[in-house]
């Protein structure tokens, strides 16, 4: 039996899925492409809405097409569409429009001051102008507004992960911390259990039961469990504070949750409570500007000297493009962008790295080049390539060969490159009129 098969037996009163994520960066939003396949999109819609045949509860999805755009709301409507007439049958979408109108935002940020999220930058017009499109991250209150129109489906634009577990909760009465928390553990389904040996099913749905003082957490399929380390892990994902999240409208704190082993499959959480913010009801603003085209030249160097002079065959080959290419009229951090990423020394973590630097026996080189075409970031990315190939760095004991291409050709274009330049905190109505929720009918 399938998961969700197996999940139906259980006769849920809500299904919800979390369709989107701004882990990918913010080219999806900007380009309004989706980060998903559509082959695998299609074939998860298809098992939710077979499931609405035999299970008549409305099914929740937010992020539409992976960043809640216009455009990836119409693909991902247009995928149900499909579905719908293949199985001959037609159902009922109540659309949650997350997407702001440019000139609003511009008349707000006129009269009052919109605050960065978790940084001092204000919202400006200009960065509104740049943004491809702007998309709010709405809570349970839009999609409680679309729930009331009765649909089989709610499709929403951006939408909190955890929202679209704990709306039909909140809606029906449930205690809201208990069920915000209740989404943040299985937002990510099977993400918060363990497989187990032998298991040949590779996720699984999960389901959650609500009480007045606590839920449970267990997988739908036996082949997968729940333990208290399993759900707990899944406590730090995504958050600065692992005992406080901040959401629309105030606060979800978990500073007094418990987690017990409930039976050998699940885990009893209790504790969660909601706090509202007494001045504002704020919703988080996301939007992607086009920055140039993007280019990547990819190495790897094994050379003591070369690595131990890093930083000197960085800085030359910088500067052997700026020499280039300055007499053309072009200017470094404006009409092009030169960024080295070196795996194997701070990469990751970059200035916030605590680990005392080490000499690593091997490096991985990443230059990447932004320029405002395709053509310029090709033409800077195979000059600059040369310049660390060939540079005559301290010790260098051969003329070439003192690194690895990764791959043939050995610079890659990457397409367009965008940058998130709004990442705001905007107060609305409580009431949720910002947002346009309209029905549609898929299959139709």
């Amino acid at each position: 039996m399938k998961g969700i098969q197996k999940a139906l037996t259980f006769d849920p009163d809500a299904v919800a899925v979390d369709a989107g994520s701004l882990d990918p960066g913010p080219y999806y939003l900007g380009a309004g492409l989706p980060h998903v396949p559509r082959y695998k999109m299609k074939e998860d819609c298809r098992i939710m809405m077979e499931g609405l045949l035999t299970n008549k509860t409305t099914m929740v999805m937010g992020s539409a097409g992976g960043s809640g755009g216009h455009k990836h709301i119409k693909w991902h409507l247009d995928i149900m569409d499909e579905v719908a007439k293949e199985m001959g049958k037609t159902f009922k979408a109540a659309i949650v429009d997350t997407t702001l109108d440019k000139e609003y935002l511009k008349q707000r940020v006129r009269k009052e001051r919109i605050e960065g999220c978790q940084h001092d930058a204000i919202l400006t017009e200009e960065a509104i102008d740049n943004a491809t499109e702007i998309v709010a991250q709405v809570g349970t209150e839009a999609l409680i507004k679309a729930l009331d129109m009765n649909p089989d489906i709610v499709l929403a634009g951006r939408a909190c992960d955890n929202a679209c577990f704990a709306a039909d909760a909140v809606r029906k009465g449930f205690d809201k911390g208990l069920a915000l928390h209740l989404g943040k553990i299985v937002e990510c389904g099977s993400a918060c259990a363990i497989q187990l040996p032998g298991s040949k099913i590779m996720r699984t749905p999960m389901i959650a039961t609500l009480y007045e003082d606590h839920f449970i957490v267990e997988p739908a399929t036996p082949d997968w469990i729940c333990t208290v380390r399993s759900v707990t892990g899944h406590e730090l994902y995504e958050r600065t504070d692992p005992h406080i999240q901040a959401e629309p409208g105030g606060i979800l704190d978990m500073s007094n949750v418990e987690i017990t082993q409930h039976t050998e499959r699940s885990v009893k959480v209790s504790g969660s409570l909601w706090r509202d913010d007494p001045h504002s009801y704020k919703v988080k603003l996301e939007g992607a500007e086009k920055v140039g085209h993007r280019c990547l030249f990819i190495t790897g160097a094994r050379d003591p000297n070369f690595i131990r002079n890093i930083d000197w065959v960085i800085n030359f080959t910088k500067q052997r493009i700026i020499d280039e290419f300055s007499p053309k009229g072009l200017v470094e951090g404006k009409d092009y962008y030169v960024i080295f990423r070196v795996y194997g020394r701070n990469a990751v973590m970059g200035e916030l790295e605590t680990k005392e630097p080490q000499s690593p026996h091997e490096l991985g080189v990443i230059m990447e080049i932004i320029g405002k075409t395709q053509e310029l970031a090709h033409e800077i990315s195979y000059f600059g390539k040369y310049g660390m190939v060939w540079c005559n760095y301290p010790g260098r004991t051969t003329v070439s060969g003192n690194v690895g291409y990764t791959f043939s050709p050995s610079i890659l274009d990457a397409g367009e490159a965008y940058q998130l330049n709004v990442h705001h905190l905007l107060p609305i109505d409580k009431d949720q009129s910002l947002f346009d929720v309209k029905i549609v009918e898929v299959g139709k």
